[in-house]
């Protein structure tokens, strides 16, 4: 579920090694199941994604390859070792190898493999159908964003921080109330098969790549923008920015959130960076209006 207020301080509570803030808010949410009195914490090693291209790595970041194990030596977990499920998922390697490991992980809890192998299959078909019913949204998104001649921002990051609302301080949706924005995620657009390597020769985080490549998606569409949206402590991020100015040399607006961002400073920001590139100027809405009426008639 989307994190609050008290998933947020459970998770500054537990937390020890002083990580991110994202792995933070992780240890709120597993307290918060641990109160709750989950049986069973499923909490994968997560250590690598499907790619596009077999020459280039897709690595999770350091914390979010190691977060089963943090969680389970935090002194506020260590008495509930036993509740959690952490088998070392390499997706990489195709989804056998994730078929076999899952296999494993539920064995000592009497899971069949043939329910494992039917869930498994049911995950896979989901999410396939799932990640082109994105696209489709993100490609007619562009198109109407080009139609219109209309401007847009595309979020660049980490799903944790483009869609917790408890992390971004809902800031996405209040550009689009507040202001009207068009925003699309970078996950809304076509990436798959995009080159990078043009960028860096191995852009071996796996959200690097695809950050990489929605900015080379802007860089293509001139009436479309980048805020990236990451958090403080972000060791890849810091490493990833210098390249999105490569693949998209126009300027873009950064954002970093942790336990102590507040919203106003936030909002001023990104009211600043949007009267820069244009949405926040009445009489160019209106030049943008007239000229898209002429060009019907």
């Amino acid at each position: 579920r989307q994190t609050d207020k008290k998933i947020r301080e459970l998770g500054i509570d537990a937390a020890v090694a002083e990580p991110c803030f994202p792995i933070r808010v992780a240890h709120g949410h597993v307290a918060e199941l641990i109160e709750e009195g989950a049986d069973h914490i499923f909490l994968p090693n997560f250590l690598n994604e499907e790619t596009d291209d077999p020459g280039i790595e897709s690595h999770a970041c350091p914390w979010g390859q190691t977060l089963p194990h943090v969680i389970r030596f935090a002194p506020r977990f260590e008495h509930y070792a036993d509740r959690f499920i952490y088998p070392t998922m390499h997706f990489r390697r195709g989804p056998d190898f994730v078929r076999d490991t899952l296999r494993d992980a539920v064995k000592p809890l009497g899971v069949p493999s043939r329910v494992v192998d039917q869930a498994l299959k049911e995950a896979y078909d989901a999410q396939t159908e799932f990640r082109s019913r994105l696209v489709l949204a993100g490609v007619d998104a562009l198109s109407e964003i080009e139609e219109h001649d209309e401007l847009g921002i595309v979020l660049v990051g980490r799903p944790y921080n483009i869609y917790d609302s408890g992390v971004n301080m809902d800031i996405p949706a209040k550009l689009r109330r507040y202001y009207g924005v068009n925003l699309i995620p970078l996950d809304l657009l076509p990436l798959w098969g995009r080159e990078t390597r043009d960028i860096t020769e191995n852009m071996y985080w796996s959200y690097g790549r695809k950050i990489l490549q929605a900015a080379k998606v802007v860089a293509e569409h001139p009436n479309l923008h980048i805020i990236y949206m990451t958090n403080f402590k972000c060791g890849p991020d810091s490493y990833i920015k210098h390249y999105v100015n490569v693949a998209s040399p126009d300027p873009f607006l950064v954002l970093q959130f942790d336990e102590h961002t507040n919203d106003a400073g936030a909002m001023t920001r990104c009211e600043a960076y949007l009267d820069s590139k244009g949405f926040l100027r009445w009489w160019v809405r209106e030049q943008r209006a007239e000229q898209a009426v002429r060009e019907r008639q």
